[in-house]
């Protein structure tokens, strides 16, 4: 069980399924941009069918909140730089996929792990502990992409 009363493995479980779905991600966005063409309408057309997709969860997750919630104003602009900075990232991905293979650009954009460890020590230094383990663990990743960046060439 997590500090938060629910169970860990409900967490891990989510976070796998995230990787298997964002592994699954750039191999087809490389198979569409290379027939394609346009990698801005690429880029749109990925976003607006995310969009289409959780729009009704976000519109049954809003009314579960009850009447009257609005979430705060502050919590509002980090979720909305949160949205900004993920539109930039994927949209540098999808750019990134377009001119290199898929096994140079994945490792490479997989190391987003050492800038979420560095903000979280510079952001949520009082909430969240950075262990020696994840500091190691955030190296090797970068260990690892040079290493896999090295011997594509």
């Amino acid at each position: 069980m997590s500090a938060r009363g629910g169970h860990d493995w409900l967490g891990y479980a989510f976070a796998f399924g995230g990787a298997v779905c964002y592994g699954t991600a750039s191999p087809l966005l490389k198979i569409g941009l290379r027939d394609y063409g346009s990698i801005l309408t690429g880029i749109t057309i990925a976003l607006a069918t995310g969009l289409l997709a959780v729009a009704p969860l976000a519109f049954a997750a809003w009314h579960g909140q009850g009447p009257g919630w609005r979430p705060e104003r502050r919590a509002t602009l980090f979720v909305l730089a949160s949205g900004c900075t993920a539109l930039l990232g994927f949209g540098s991905n999808t750019f990134a996929l377009s001119q290199l293979p898929v096994v140079v650009v994945a490792p490479i954009s997989s190391t987003y792990p050492l800038i979420t460890v560095f903000l979280v020590r510079v952001f949520l230094r009082h909430s969240e502990v950075i262990t020696r383990r994840t500091a190691i663990g955030a190296v090797l990743i970068v260990l690892g992409v040079i290493c896999v960046t090295l011997s594509q060439r």
